[in-house]
């Protein structure tokens, strides 16, 4: 198949397998640990820098930022500090939008990485938890956490994410 014709997921899938390779991907921690201890190793800190995020082996260049407007149902996969006051958190999007993506958060008044209008610490998040996102993106900016609601995903979460609609309903009356 001549390159021009290529799938562009083929494309893609190519592109990361080449960054995984120039990045030494699988001789490091987070490839080769398990996944229960990594979890533990990460939800023991508050957030990593930028420095460890790349000698454990995070595929941080996997998660984009995006351009949306919606709720998202999120699992928290990665916190890494990042510049001038801010925490960088690395999402596995389920439902609204599919996919990865990172999101930056900056630190509020009171010592906080909470979006505009809280809920959650992001820097106290655990890794592997799921949020309820609502997303906003301004002028064609990248998205960022507006707002977030942590959800038990095995129990009941239907009746969590309907909860959470009721009230951002509730508040536009």
């Amino acid at each position: 198949m001549p390159e021009d014709k290529k799938d562009p997921l083929d494309m893609l899938e190519q592109e990361i397998e080449t960054r995984r390779l120039k990045e030494h991907f699988y001789e490091k921690d987070y490839y080769n640990s398990k996944k229960e201890s990594m979890m533990d190793f990460l939800n023991s800190r508050r957030a990593l820098t930028l420095r460890q995020t790349q000698e454990i082996g995070f595929p941080y260049w996997e998660y984009p930022s995006i351009q949306e407007n919606i709720f998202c149902l999120g699992r928290l996969d990665f916190k890494e500090w990042g510049r001038h006051m801010a925490i960088t958190t690395f999402f596995t999007l389920e439902s609204g939008y599919f996919g990865q993506a990172k999101f930056s958060t900056f630190r509020g008044k009171i010592d906080f990485y909470m979006p505009t209008k809280g809920h959650v610490n992001l820097a106290e998040a655990e890794v592997g938890d799921y949020f309820v996102l609502k997303l906003k993106s301004k002028d064609g900016n990248s998205s960022f956490i507006e707002e977030i609601w942590a959800v038990d995903y095995d129990e009941n979460l239907a009746e969590a994410v309907q909860k959470i609609f009721q009230e951002v309903a509730n508040r536009k009356e």
